[in-house]
C-alpha cells in the first residue's frame, strides 16, 4: 500500500480540537503511566509464570554454555562419560569475561554476540547474588532476563502506536495486545535473543515512523532521531542477522514513499528530510556490514542447512503459506495442539475448530471493515498505511528467501519477530474504534462547549460528525447467532482471547516447544531395564559448529528433574553419555569408534542412540558389527519422543 501525506500541520491542529477521541485523550493523559505499570505487571506475571518448568531445548543450551563464557569442546569425545562430564559446559567457569563469551561464540555458533553478552553480564551478576549449590547454570536465571525484555515490549509498544496515531486509547490496547499476546510470551520464555531483537525492532520502528511521518507531512527530521536510528539499527544487527529483514523493509517502505513524491516534485529527493534518512541508511549499512564476513563463514554450516527446503514438490510451495499464516495468528490467538492426558485430544481439535473455523474468521471480518475506517480517518491513516506497507514488504522478503534462495525461514516462527509489532499495531488500530464508540454523550457536548468558545458555531456540527464518526461500530454481531454485542465487548474478547492463548503456552499446551526431552527421559525410564548409556554420532566440519546440544539438552534436564541419586527416579545406575566424532576433515569411522567404546564396557546396558545415528549405523552395516558386540536392537526399534529421534540398543554383558 502506497504511503500518502495526511494534510497540513495546521489542519491536523484543527481536526485535533474537534474530534472528541481525541480530545478525551488529554482527560487520560494522568492515568496513562498508571496503566502502562500495570500492563507491564500483567505481562512480566504471565512470562515469569512456570518460567522454568518447561525443559531446555538445544538453542536454549547453546545460548546458556555461550552466556557462561564456555565453549562445547569441553565435552570429551569418543569415550563413555558421566553426567557431570556431558555437562561441563554447563557449569560456571571462574574468571570468565565478555570476552571469552565472544571469543567462544564466534567460533562456534551463528550468532552474533550483541544478547550473549547481556546474558553473561546477568547470569554472572544473579550467581553472585543468589549462588550456585551444584554449579550449574540457573535456567530460570537465563529464561528471566528475556522475560523482563519481553515485558519491556508493553511501554515500547505503546509508545509505538503513540507515533502511529497520536491517541492514548489506541496506544493502550495496543500496549495491553503485547502484554497478552502468545507469541510474545512464548519468545519470553526461552534463554534466547528474541526479546531483545523484538525491543530493538520497536526502537527502530519508533525512528521509521517518525521519519514516515517527517517525509510526508514536511516536517523537520531532526539529527537526533537520525543518530538514535542509526545506533538501534546497528544494535538490531548485532543481536540476530534476521533483524536486516526489518531494516530492508522499511527501506523499501520509504523507497514507494520516495517515489510516489517524486512524482509530483522531481525535486523532493534533494530535500532535507530525504538526505537525512539517505545517511540514517548508510550509517546502518556501515554498522551492520561488519557482521558480514562472519555471516559469510556459517554459510552452509550444519546450524543453517535445517532451514533449506526440500526438493521442490507441493510441500515446497504450501509450507511456507501455511507456517506464516500460522505465525500470524499466534500473535492474538494459541490453541491447544499438545499434552498428555487422554482429554488432551478432544480439547485441541474443540480448540482448532472454535478459533480457526468460527472466531478467526468473525474477527477478520469485523477488523477488516474497521480498518477501511482507519484508512479514512485523518488521524490514523498515515499509521495504518506505514505499517501495513512494512507488515507486507516483510512478509514478501520471508518468502522471497524462501523460493528465492531455497532456506524456508518460515519453518522456524520465532522468526517472526521482524513482523510481529506491526501486527499488534495493525490489530490495535482495528478495534480501537470499537472501544472509542462508546464515548459518553457529556464528552461530545462537552466538545461543542469548546467549539463555541473557539467562536466556531458557524461550522455546521452535523457535518463534522462530532457526535458519532464511531456510529458503525456501537455493536458486533455474534458469528452463528443473531445476537450482538457492543464495541468495548469486542475489544475485551479479542484481548481475552489472546490472554487465554498465552496460558495455553505458558501451560505449555502449544506444539510450538518443539523439543521435550522430559517426554524421551521418560520413555528411556519406561523401557530400560539396564543401566542406561546415551549416544550419538556429532558432524565435525572445518566451519564453525557446537557439538552435543541435543546430549546437554538431555543431559540438563536429567539433572533439574531426574536426579539419579533419588531413590523415586528408575535409573539403573547413573546414566553415562557416549560422544562418537564424525570428522569430514579426518575421515573417521564413527562406527568404529562406537565399537571400540562398546568394547570397554563388560556389563549389559541399554543403548539409547540420539538424533538419528542410529539409523545411520544401521545403515552404513553398523548393525551386524554391533551384533558381534552382543547389541541387538530392542523391540521397540526406532522411533521418536519429544521430538527427539533415537534407536534403542540391548547391549549383553561380556
Amino acid at each position: 500500500m502506497a504511503l500518502s501525506p495526511s494534510g497540513s500541520t495546521r489542519q491536523r491542529r484543527h481536526r485535533h480540537a474537534i474530534d472528541p477521541a481525541i480530545g478525551s485523550d488529554h482527560r487520560l493523559h494522568s492515568r496513562t503511566y498508571w496503566w502502562l505499570f500495570f500492563w507491564f505487571l500483567v505481562a512480566l506475571a504471565i512470562r515469569l509464570t512456570y518460567l522454568s518448568s518447561k525443559p531446555a531445548w538445544m538453542d536454549e543450551v547453546a545460548t546458556t554454555l555461550f552466556s557462561l563464557g564456555n565453549y562445547s569442546r569441553l565435552i570429551p569425545l569418543n569415550e563413555v562419560i558421566s553426567l557431570d562430564a556431558v555437562l561441563r559446559p554447563l557449569q560456571i567457569t571462574p574468571g570468565t569475561t565478555a570476552q571469552d563469551v565472544v571469543v567462544n561464540l564466534l567460533r562456534e555458533d551463528n550468532h552474533p554476540p550483541g544478547y550473549f553478552v547481556l546474558a553473561h553480564w546477568w547470569i554472572i551478576l544473579f550467581h553472585r547474588l543468589i549462588g550456585s549449590t551444584d554449579g550449574y547454570a540457573s535456567l530460570w536465571a537465563e529464561r528471566a532476563i528475556t522475560a523482563f525484555l519481553g515485558a519491556l515490549a508493553v511501554p515500547g509498544v505503546h509508545h509505538l502506536a503513540q507515533l502511529c496515531f497520536r491517541q492514548q486509547r489506541l496506544s493502550m490496547i495496543c500496549a495491553a495486545l503485547v502484554a497478552v499476546s502468545p507469541f510474545a510470551a512464548y519468545l519470553s520464555q526461552e534463554a534466547r535473543p528474541y526479546s531483545l531483537a523484538i525491543l530493538l525492532n520497536i526502537a527502530s520502528l519508533c525512528c521509521f515512523v517518525i521519519a514516515t511521518y517527517a517525509v510526508a507531512e514536511g516536517k523537520p527530521l531532526r539529527w537526533r532521531t537520525v543518530f538514535g536510528w542509526i545506533g538501534v539499527n546497528t544494535l538490531g544487527v548485532s543481536v540476530h542477522y534476521f533483524f536486516g529483514l526489518s531494516l530492508l523493509a522499511q527501506a523499501i517502505a520509504l523507497l514507494g514513499l520516495l517515489v510516489q513524491q517524486s512524482h509530483r516534485d522531481l525535486s523532493t529527493w534533494r530535500k532535507p528530510n530525504w538526505v537525512k534518512v539517505y545517511i540514517a541508511a548508510v550509517g546502518t549499512f556501515v554498522g551492520s556490514v561488519v557482521w558480514l564476513p562472519i555471516l559469510l563463514n556459517f554459510y552452509g554450516s550444519p546450524q543453517s542447512s535445517f532451514l533449506r527446503a526440500d526438493a521442490m514438490n507441493w510441500q515446497y510451495f504450501v509450507n511456507p503459506i501455511v507456517q506464516s499464516l500460522a505465525g500470524w495468528l499466534y500473535a492474538i490467538i494459541a490453541p491447544v495442539t499438545n499434552g498428555t492426558s487422554r482429554f488432551t485430544v478432544p480439547i485441541a481439535v474443540i480448540s482448532c475448530v472454535v478459533l480457526l473455523l468460527g472466531y478467526v474468521p468473525w474477527a477478520a471480518v469485523v477488523m477488516a471493515r474497521s480498518l477501511k475506517f482507519q484508512l479514512k480517518n485523518f488521524h490514523t491513516r498515515l499509521g495504518i498505511q506505514t505499517m501495513f506497507s512494512f507488515f507486507v514488504v516483510a512478509n514478501a522478503l520471508f518468502f522471497l528467501v524462501c523460493y528465492g534462495l531455497g532456506f524456508d525461514i518460515t519453518r522456524g516462527h520465532r522468526y517472526g519477530f521482524v513482523y510481529f509489532p506491526s501486527i499488534l499495531i495493525l490489530v490495535g488500530g482495528a478495534i480501537a474504534p470499537f472501544w472509542q464508540n462508546q464515548l459518553d454523550s457529556e464528552a461530545a457536548n462537552l466538545e461543542k462547549l469548546n467549539l463555541e468558545k473557539l467562536n466556531l458555531e458557524k461550522l455546521n456540527l452535523e457535518k463534522l460528525n462530532i457526535e458519532g464518526p464511531f456510529n458503525n461500530f456501537s455493536g458486533v454481531k455474534l458469528p452463528f447467532i443473531p445476537q450482538k454485542i457492543n464495541g468495548k465487548a469486542f475489544v475485551g474478547v479479542v484481548i481475552g482471547v489472546a490472554f487465554l492463548g498465552s496460558q495455553v503456552i505458558v501451560f505449555n499446551y502449544s506444539s510450538l516447544k518443539f523439543y521435550k526431552a522430559n517426554l524421551f527421559i521418560d520413555y528411556i525410564q519406561a523401557k530400560s531395564t539396564l543401566p542406561v548409556v546415551i549416544g550419538t554420532s556429532t558432524l565435525v566440519t572445518e566451519q564453525p559448529a557446537i557439538v552435543g546440544m541435543e546430549m546437554m539438552s538431555v543431559g540438563w534436564e536429567i539433572q533439574r528433574s531426574y536426579n539419579p541419586n533419588e531413590p523415586t527416579q528408575n535409573w539403573q545406575g547413573s546414566p553415562r553419555f557416549l560422544l562418537v566424532e564424525n570428522n569430514v576433515a579426518t575421515n573417521n569411522s564413527p562406527e568404529q569408534l562406537l565399537k571400540q567404546q562398546l568394547q570397554k564396557i563388560p556389563e549389559a546396558i541399554d543403548l539409547w542412540m540420539l538424533g538419528g545415528s542410529g539409523e545411520k549405523l544401521q545403515e552404513s552395516g553398523s548393525k551386524a558389527n554391533l551384533n558381534d558386540e552382543n547389541c541387538q536392537v530392542a523391540p521397540e526399534g526406532t522411533g521418536n519422543r519429544g521430538s527427539f529421534s533415537y534407536t534403542h540398543y540391548v547391549c549383553q554383558s561380556r
